[in-house]
């Protein structure tokens, strides 16, 4: 996949690999070696250093960049899964959705320089230093979305949200529908690679049996002419096999990512949300502070060497409803230049997929047919003594 860095950014690759599965039966996990290299000595301690994280490590990441980055779409982890998680297939799949999420994540503009990121890319005590985390971060260490959800959820208790803006309906009627679509294709792709699976099963069959027809005492002719057989049956089997794979690994794993893209994409907007009510919080507190000062005008309880500080704790409530105001209007027009990066990725991403799915499924249609043609050619060459 084709990365797209500004090039007068210090440019940062980090690969996700070496899957190791460690602990007891019981607490069994998969830690991968992540190894970074930089071009810039200034953000991080060498240019070059690896350490182990685990599954829940880039959880933790993803969570922290999001509560410190509202109105950004922070790149998601795969889901978690409970069955099935230590299999070789969906190890390299898992592994591979985290390399490229990690490496969306150093290639954004907003997010490569976040402290989080940093901790996380060169820290060799993680578990110890996430704990000493400043509290205003409020990410759990152990915590996945659903803590990440109860944080911003925890602070939409004031005032109901009511949005303003059509470009946000729009918006968010035209992510279901996106979603609904990745779905459906998802479905399709998945049943297209269970015929596959079952054409793999059905040539392996086939290969066996012409294998044991060429061994039942045909002529030496016949019998070569079914042993070329038998080897065009076993790499046709191998090619759907590889197919299938790359069914999953390439175009699927694409989707599925954009599918997880979405929920990414309205945690932004609710992060947005979690702004504007902080600003209607801050407004409510001009109006009770302001009330309170003029009642006590009005009433003749405010003494004059007090006026100047009853004044000041009204103009500071000011300030922090204007601050307020100025990041909700700053994180709106975020969000919007973010859905802008986000669809002209997801086109060039698709592109570049299936670019991929085709140009792969090509060869390995031209290798059958190679290999069919060399078996004629074998055949008819052929002369029993």
């Amino acid at each position: 996949m084709k990365r797209r860095v500004d090039p007068d950014r210090p440019s940062i690759n980090v690969t996700v690999g070496d899957p190791q599965k460690v602990g007891d039966p019981i607490n069994a996990h998969i830690v991968y070696t992540v190894h970074t290299t930089t071009s810039s000595p200034n953000l991080f301690r060498k240019v070059s250093f690896s350490v182990l994280r685990r599954y829940s490590d880039f959880l933790w990441l993803c969570d922290a960049l999001c509560l410190s980055n509202p109105g950004v779409i922070v790149p998601p982890v795969p889901e978690k899964h409970s069955f099935g998680r230590f299999e070789e297939t969906f190890v390299e799949t898992r592994r591979q959705a985290l390399n490229k999420c990690i490496q969306k994540i150093v290639d954004h503009p907003l997010l490569y320089t976040d402290p989080a990121l940093k901790l996380f890319l060169e820290s060799d005590s993680f578990a110890m230093d996430i704990k000493h985390r400043k509290t205003e971060v409020g990410v759990n260490p152990s915590a996945s979305t659903p803590g990440l959800m109860a944080t911003i959820g925890s602070t939409l208790t004031g005032p109901k949200f009511i949005e303003n803006d059509d470009w946000f309906e729009n918006r968010k009627i035209y992510l279901d529908a996106l979603e609904s679509q990745f779905r459906g294709l998802i479905k399709a792709i998945e049943a297209v690679s269970k015929q596959r699976a079952d054409v793999v099963t059905a040539a392996n069959e086939l290969s066996q049996a012409v294998a044991e027809l060429a061994q039942s005492g045909l002529s030496k002719q016949l019998s070569h002419s079914v042993s070329m057989l038998r080897e065009v049956e076993s790499r046709v089997k191998d090619l759907q096999e590889s197919q299938a794979k790359d069914d999953i690994m390439t175009f699927l794993a694409g989707i599925d990512e954009y599918t997880r893209l979405i929920g990414s994409i309205r945690l932004a907007f609710m992060s947005r949300e979690r702004v504007y009510l902080t600003w209607q919080n801050a407004e409510a507190d001009v109006r009770k502070v302001r009330a309170g000062h003029e009642k006590a005008k009005r009433q003749g309880k405010l003494p004059s060497d007090t006026t100047g500080v009853s004044l000041a704790q009204l103009s500071a409530a000011e300030r922090r409803a204007l601050d307020s105001k100025t990041e909700f209007e700053s994180v709106t027009k975020l969000v919007k230049s973010e859905i802008a990066r986000f669809e002209q990725e997801r086109i060039e991403d698709f592109k570049d997929s299936l670019e991929m799915f085709l140009e792969n499924m090509i060869h390995r249609q031209k290798e059958a047919s190679r290999k069919g043609s060399l078996s004629d050619d074998s055949s008819s060459d052929y002369c029993p003594s």
